[in-house]
């Protein structure tokens, strides 16, 4: 008996596969965006709740002790000498606060924080070397040291003076008109005594509510900072401007004036965006964001609002030493076109890069009032 073949198709010609493979590839390029989309809208909203619970951790701390937690800079030892001992970010007193006694109690709070370029040796290397997620943002891309101790948070020190605007003179320049109080301790005094740890510049005395006159909704406390690509040797390599750190010490007479001798003797001229070789030193975008415990301006402890989000930044302004708030250092962030921002009221805003100057600098001013 004869067995009749099936005169079906049994497979796919190679042009019909052909045809559903670049099906498929155009599905994947048609989704893979709005995945990638949905994953940066998870991390910047952590980063949100991590700057939220940052400042929240500073409203439990002005409760117990009725100021802001400080950041510690140089030690005086001796005549006139300097040293590191017991110089502390105002994040290691945040950690009890965090839910991280644990950090806070393992903590020799009589010698130097830990710091990852190993100036202060190896101090605290137990419990300051950790890279906790709560200052670090999510979506930030780069590392420093290999992660050791990064973050990515800083407290807003404010602008170099109160006066903004070109033409506007203002020579009783603060060392922070924003949210931080740096503190330098006399460790010639005995451990205990009051005065070790209350040497302030009468300028920059602690910050609570109260000294926050244009109203904690109106006052930047927090916002976050990109760790710069340290593969990349030469700042001319660095690509977006929000890498940039140059050790350039800005001058002028207001903001106006410090941001732009920021931009165009530091490093670039915002009229002519080319590379412009002026004062730098390429070890401090190397630096910051290594070591959340130590206060070192250069490590990224402050950021400031004399620059504009995701711009340019310089190391500091004149007019004094690194160790207090006087930093020139940007806001950035790895989210598209913005920045988030803790506020004094532990709100947390999105930032648009192209936001007024004028706004940005009243935000970062809590005394400033009505601006100039």
């Amino acid at each position: 008996m004869r067995t009749r073949l099936s005169s079906g198709r049994q497979g796919f010609t190679l042009v019909e596969l052909l045809v559903v493979i670049a099906i498929i590839g155009v599905l994947v390029a048609l989704l893979l965006p709005a995945v990638q989309a949905a994953r940066e809208a998870a991390r910047r909203m952590q980063c949100t709740n991590n700057l939220k619970n940052i400042a929240l951790a500073q409203h439990n701390y002005h409760d117990t002790y009725k100021a802001f937690a400080v950041s510690s800079s140089w030690s005086r030892r001796g005549p006139g000498g300097d040293r590191m001992d017991e110089a502390f970010s105002e994040k290691v007193g945040l950690l009890p606060f965090l839910e991280l006694q644990s950090n806070y109690d393992a903590t020799n709070h009589r010698i130097r924080p830990y710091d990852a370029w190993g100036w202060n040796g190896v101090d605290n290397v137990l419990t300051q070397s950790a890279r906790l997620p709560i200052f670090m943002c999510p979506s930030s891309a780069n590392e420093q040291r290999n992660g050791i101790a990064n973050f990515t948070y800083a407290i807003n020190t404010g602008t170099s003076h109160k006066k903004h605007l070109i033409n506007s003179q203002n020579t009783n320049v603060p060392r922070s008109n924003g949210m931080s109080t740096f503190m330098r301790l006399d460790l010639r005094r005995p451990y205990g005594d009051p005065w070790r740890d209350h040497t302030m510049d009468p300028r920059d005395a602690a910050v609570n509510f109260a000294s926050i006159t244009d109203g904690s909704s109106n006052t930047a406390f927090y916002s976050e900072f990109c760790i710069s690509d340290t593969s990349k040797v030469d700042v001319r390599e660095k690509g977006d401007l929000k890498y940039m750190v140059v050790n350039h010490w800005a001058t002028g007479n207001n903001t106006s004036e410090m941001r732009l001798n920021c931009l165009t003797t530091g490093g670039l001229d915002p009229n002519n965006p080319t590379y412009n070789p002026g004062p730098r030193d390429n070890g401090r975008w190397q630096m910051r964001g290594a070591s959340w415990a130590w206060s070192f301006m250069g490590v990224g402890s402050g950021y400031s609002h004399n620059m504009m989000p995701n711009e340019f930044s310089c190391h500091i302004f004149s007019g004094g030493d690194d160790w207090y708030g006087r930093n020139m250092m940007a806001a950035g962030s790895e989210h598209p076109g913005a920045v988030n921002v803790a506020m004094g009221d532990a709100s947390v805003d999105n930032v648009s890069d192209s936001v007024d100057t004028n706004v940005w600098w009243a935000l970062g001013t809590r005394n400033g009032g009505k601006g100039q």
